[in-house]
């Protein structure tokens, strides 16, 4: 929207979906200048933070915690891998199951100032009060369940 346009209210539905096509704009802006900046896109470090705090994490929970499929995963893990950020090692008895940890170099690159995804995000939680970081979790929670399938029905609010 240019600055000198009326504002425009489409109603709760469009307005909502609006500013999500604006977040998810944002995000994609984002990742690509991470990319370009810090070697990685978003969703790669925060898988790469995800991997850091619980070393020896399994592939297959780490998709379920990105709420990636685990084809996608396998992608941003291969490439996390191949740059020495990770490694990849096996689970004793299933050899086909890839325990992940953060290599010296990966532990490196999450410590560098750069802006990123997360800083913007925790600036902006810093901007809002608990009940309302809540409210916006519950919501964004309860879209993607939708979504996902819509014949879902989330849980209704007490």
């Amino acid at each position: 929207m240019r600055p000198h346009d009326p504002p425009v209210e489409l109603g709760p539905t469009l307005d909502f979906l609006r500013e999500l096509w604006a977040l998810d704009h944002a995000l994609q802006k984002r990742s690509k200048k991470m990319a370009k900046e810090l070697g990685v896109t978003g969703p790669q470090r925060l898988a790469l933070r995800l991997i850091s705090r619980f070393p020896g994490l399994p592939a297959g929970r780490l998709a379920r915690l990105l709420h990636l499929h685990p084809s996608t995963v396998s992608g941003i893990v291969k490439r996390l891998a191949g740059r020495g950020l990770i490694a990849r090692g096996s689970d004793g008895p299933d050899r086909r199951r890839a325990m992940l940890r953060v290599t010296p170099l990966g532990l490196g690159l999450l410590s560098r100032p750069e802006p990123t995804l997360e800083s913007a995000v925790h600036h902006a939680l810093g901007l809002l009060n608990e009940r309302q970081i809540e409210s916006a979790l519950r919501a964004i929670g309860v879209i993607a369940v939708c979504l996902a399938s819509p014949a879902a029905r989330p849980p209704q609010a007490p």
